[in-house]
């Protein structure tokens, strides 16, 4: 079944349907027809012939691998939790909760039709301090096959992975359809090098998947009489944008307990951190640094990166940012418009509050701009070098893809029908598209010769810097830098491409 079948299908039945990670073909949304049934051939009278019989996802019917089993490693929480756990083995499910019940019946139904086990381990504590990579690095170094497949945290540098030989070529693993609607075909083709796919994502992490996106408080909006969807009008006529969103911030700061102090005490137009402005940098389409068949280029000495900064400036220095570390309760306790996130989408529930929520991409820098950004992030999957049977473990990785397109996906629709994770069909949507039409994944966030140019470095260091010191440093921070990174990143090039 199409994704557009399936998912007018579902917004029929449950009218409450979201969709996301969709690719060109939607790589983490449509529900396949596995039924293996074809419409009977009644014409002229015609005998009715039974169908062949299929195999599962790309693997052949009949293929078998008894005995063997499929080893799974990933962070402490990374397999069952509430929080940013993919499910990749559940042996005692909680039927209560459909994402557990559905990875297990994806499971068994693959063990049954291919004769093997998954079994997945959380071996390490996510402190934020590339455990995940030192706890790979350090298996691998002692020569250790133990595990097929790893699941590490979504933000560490992996270049030496590739550099030193670390990662199996999962583009040369038998069965994987990598055309098929069950990978993600944008996140792919970022990190796909040359020929070589080192890292890849598919619907096997589907609950992972993230893009940077805006909640919009839709109680207040109404308070301030906006029409309910007078955001998401701007969004669908493409005339969201930052100044529309200042428009609606402006004048949203109120001193609630008269203190004459500006504190979380108060309300505001926008819950932000420090670097909630890189939204701004990333919304315009800005890259920062990304590599091309002749180096790495960079954009951040463009005229347009200048403006936008300078428009990230005006937006740190409006009263109607709260603009803190990390604390952005306020948002929750209904006393802000506005707040950007990163996280995991299920914070929504998690926050167990009872406001309306909406959901909006970051805003287009002007309405010039032919389309919407949203940084994307989640569900990094690595081969190890050292598997010891490709066969197997190819057809795994397609077997749980697809098996996860098969239940994992309608199971994470049901999710956030039954706790309202999102609220409306237009931010369904909304989400939907930042991970398919808006999403952009910039290759030097997981390749990359330094933490300098990482994540957006350059430009998130000089947005701390505005806001710790209120000085707007962002040109001249760049050209101090920009040679030696220009020498550092095509160095590494050469030696990077020349394992891929």
């Amino acid at each position: 079944m199409s994704f557009k079948k399936s998912f007018s299908l579902l917004i029929a039945i449950l009218l409450t349907v979201t969709a996301l990670m969709a690719c060109t073909n939607n790589p983490a949304g449509p529900i396949a027809d596995t039924t293996g049934k074809a419409s009977a051939d009644t014409s002229g009278g015609a005998e009715t012939q039974k169908p062949p019989e299929t195999g599962y996802g790309n693997i052949p019917a009949g293929k078998r691998f008894d005995g063997k089993e499929f080893k799974i490693a990933t962070y402490i929480g990374g397999n069952i939790d509430i929080y940013w756990a993919s499910f990749f083995d559940v042996d005692e499910p909680d039927e209560s909760d459909r994402l557990q019940a559905a990875a297990h019946r994806r499971n068994g139904e693959i063990e049954e039709k291919l004769g093997c086990t998954i079994t997945c381990d959380e071996l390490w504590q996510w402190l934020g301090n590339k455990e995940g990579k030192s706890y790979f690095m350090q298996l691998a170094a002692d020569g250790d096959t133990i595990y097929d497949l790893y699941f590490l945290e979504s933000y560490i540098a992996v270049s030496d992975f590739i550099i030193d030989d670390l990662l199996y070529d999962a583009a040369t693993l038998p069965y994987i359809d990598w055309d098929a609607d069950y990978y993600h075909h944008t996140f792919n083709e970022t990190y796909r090098l040359r020929d070589k796919q080192f890292i890849f994502c598919s619907d096997m992490t589907y609950p992972c998947q993230n893009a940077q996106r805006m909640y919009v408080n839709l109680d207040i909006l109404n308070d301030l009489n906006y029409d309910t969807n007078y955001v998401y009008d701007l969004v669908n006529n493409g005339t969201w944008t930052v100044e529309s969103m200042f428009r609606m911030m402006e004048g949203q700061y109120e001193d609630v307990n008269k203190d004459g102090v500006m504190d979380a005490n108060d309300y505001y137009g926008y819950a932000g951190t420090p670097g909630s402005g890189l939204g701004i940098f990333t919304g315009a389409g800005l890259k920062g640094s990304y590599i091309t068949d002749s180096g790495w280029e960079f954009d951040y000495a463009t005229d347009k990166a200048v403006r936008v900064f300078d428009t990230i400036e005006r937006f740190v220095k409006m009263p109607e940012l709260y603009n803190t570390e990390w604390d952005q309760t306020i948002f929750q306790d209904g006393r802000a418009l506005f707040r950007s996130s990163g996280s995991e989408l299920r914070e929504i529930h998690n926050w167990g509050v009872d406001i309306n929520i909406g959901v909006v991409p970051q805003p287009k820098y002007d309405d010039q701009q032919d389309r919407y950004y949203s940084f994307a992030s989640g569900g990094m999957l690595y081969v190890p070098a050292d598997i010891d049977d490709p066969d197997f473990v190819g057809a795994m990785i397609e077997a749980m893809s697809y098996g996860s397109q098969k239940y994992l996906v309608p199971a994470f629709y049901e999710n956030f029908v039954q706790y309202r994770v999102l609220q409306d069909d237009q931010s369904r949507e909304n989400w939907r598209k930042m991970l398919s039409d808006w999403s952009m994944f910039e290759f030097a966030y997981l390749i990359a010769p330094n933490e300098d140019i990482r994540y957006y470095g350059p430009a998130l260091n000089s947005i701390y810097k505005l806001v710790n010191d209120g000085s707007n440093t962002y040109a001249s921070s760049w050209a101090e830098i920009e040679d030696v990174m220009k020498l550092v990143c095509n160095q590494f090039y050469k030696k990077f491409m020349a394992k891929a």
